[in-house]
């Protein structure tokens, strides 16, 4: 079954913010953690935002999945998109790396799933694609080579490395596997998935249990509806109407919008070079998003991926 193309002005709105609200994840997550338990905060943010979605996919009696591969499929999308992806993304928070730094490094992502798509889901590459793709990548080289002040910690980096990872893992499989999905039942599945795989790190640590100070309270309403029901449902609805590689590309963005909002918020200087990356990024996403294959190629693709996930 295809999926029919939305209007051009409704994704650009809907890009625009969903690089605002994934954005404000990074700002929020560091206060989070600087105010309780990572696990526990990643926990708690899947229960909430999962039993929401639960709630009206139940109201709207939204399509549950029937199949056993339909079950896999989402809980392997859950345990890389969910639990790996903010684990290592939150751990490297609680371990002091800035908010910037970690929106770089999350920022390599698309890089990572344009390479996937390519070889794994057989998505085309235009040469201005291609371009658009080094383009951005080379705008976000840019703002951490004069970013990075060697105050972080390599744990915290390498932490956040495997939170990208489980970004870019996650994407791929969703779009490889997961394109046929209902937002609402499978996105509530998702992410009690991710709370589930979260659960033993969290009872190991420091417990479940979380201070119920404004800062924590805020972060958590935060992160639960914003960031998780928000953003991530815009990807995945990104996912659902795009290339892995198109979808991708928004987080080449994430770098320059975190620097700008984690002046005002957390008191981190504006610094020239995350507005020329910025510029860059920018650049580089426009070649991606106006040069995407037409909507014909994008129906077979979609089409084969049908095909070979059955």
């Amino acid at each position: 079954m295809s999926v029919s193309s939305p209007a051009p002005w409704l994704v650009g709105v809907l890009q625009v913010v969903f690089v605002l609200l994934y954005s404000s994840g990074f700002i929020v997550g560091t206060i989070a953690t600087n105010a309780a338990s990572p696990f526990a905060i990643i926990f708690w943010r899947f229960i909430i935002a999962g039993s929401l979605l639960a709630l009206t996919a139940l109201v709207m009696r939204a399509p549950w999945p029937r199949t056993w591969r339909e079950w896999r499929d989402i809980a392997v999308t859950g345990l890389l998109l969910q639990t790996m992806h903010y684990a290592g993304t939150y751990l490297g928070f609680y371990h002091g790396i800035s908010a910037s730094l970690s929106s770089m490094i999350l920022g390599m992502m698309p890089l990572l799933v344009a390479l996937g798509a390519w070889q794994l889901l057989r998505e085309p590459l235009t040469k201005r694609q291609t371009l658009g793709t080094i383009i951005g990548f080379g705008g976000l080289l840019f703002t951490t080579a004069f970013g990075l002040s060697g105050g972080d910690s390599l744990l915290s980096i390498a932490y956040t490395a495997i939170g990208c990872a489980g970004l870019s893992a996650g994407t791929l499989y969703q779009r490889k596997f997961g394109v046929q999905m209902d937002l609402r039942s499978g996105g509530a599945l998702q992410l009690y998935v991710g709370a589930i795989g979260m659960l033993p790190f969290a009872l190991a640590h420091d417990g479940l249990a979380l201070p119920m100070t404004g800062a924590v309270v805020f972060s958590l309403v935060w992160l639960s509806t914003l960031n998780s029901l928000g953003a991530i449902t815009l990807l995945l609805w990104f996912l659902k109407h795009q290339t892995a590689g198109e979808a991708s590309s928004l987080f080449y963005l994430m770098p320059g919008v975190t620097a700008i909002a984690a002046w005002p918020l957390l008191g981190q200087s504006v610094q020239w070079y995350s507005i020329v990356g910025l510029l860059l990024t920018g650049l580089g996403l426009l070649l991606v998003a106006r040069y995407s294959p037409s909507a014909i190629a994008r129906r077979e693709l979609d089409a084969s991926l049908t095909e070979s996930s059955s």
